[in-house]
């Protein structure tokens, strides 16, 4: 879990910050002559383009929110996987032993498929070395060595597919909590810019100090619940 999470510093969509700072560029370069006394040179430019082109190679929260998708159906399918043949083993014992009987339990098969997916990792482990011990009472009707090592190949899939799964959301917050954090040092250069921009024509030349306008309107603030009397 992350413990601080960035918080944008605009409210505009993302792209549009990527648009406006490919625009507000083109006017820096325009009038470079007139802002390098102001502190504006070739270097500040083209550190604020860099940090533009920076920002749109970031991986988008779409691509990632992908991953995470494609990393959960393989997750699942493991899954399904692992349950079908521990049903098919735990069918077989059935067969020798009531479920209710302490040696059907001793499988602790119960309730795997709807409880944490921690739990039935280790409970898959658990069927396993329990058929393993006994499967001279479970042979004649079935279970085989290689449907228990079937199984535990199942659980070790289904642990590598589950870390992969939490991988990818753990990555999609990091890139998530990244782009903000790279879209507010933008955001934050092409406020600065704008500002000497529009000091610079204010008097002078009413439109290009319109070209240095950013607009971004404030998110709405809720109105304050008054309570009832």
């Amino acid at each position: 879990m992350r413990q601080t999470q960035p918080v944008a510093l605009f409210t505009m969509p993302q792209s549009e910050l990527i648009k406006v700072g490919f625009d507000k560029h083109q006017y820096l370069v325009r009038d470079a002559a007139d802002l390098a006394p102001r502190g504006v040179d070739a270097a500040r430019l083209a550190a604020f383009e860099k940090l533009r082109q920076d920002f749109e190679l970031l991986p988008t929260d779409i691509e990632l929110d992908a991953a995470k998708q494609n990393a959960t159906l393989a997750k699942e399918k493991a899954q399904v996987q692992a349950e079908t043949q521990l049903q098919a083993i735990m069918g077989i014992v059935g067969t020798v032993h009531d479920p209710r009987s302490a040696s059907y339990k001793m499988f602790g098969s119960a309730g795997l498929a709807n409880g944490p997916e921690a739990e039935l990792y280790v409970g898959l482990l658990r069927v396993v070395r329990v058929g393993r011990a006994h499967l001279a009472d479970y042979a004649a009707k079935g279970l085989t060595p290689a449907m228990l090592d079937a199984l535990a190949a199942s659980a070790a899939e289904f642990l590598e597919r589950l870390g992969q799964q939490q991988d990818a959301e753990t990555a999609r917050g990091r890139a998530a909590d990244a782009r903000i954090l790279a879209a507010n040092a933008l955001y934050t250069e092409l406020i600065d810019l704008c500002a000497v921009g529009k000091a610079l024509y204010a008097t002078t030349d009413a439109r290009k100090y319109q070209d240095y306008v950013v607009m971004d309107t404030p998110a709405p603030v809720a109105a304050p619940v008054v309570p009832k009397a």
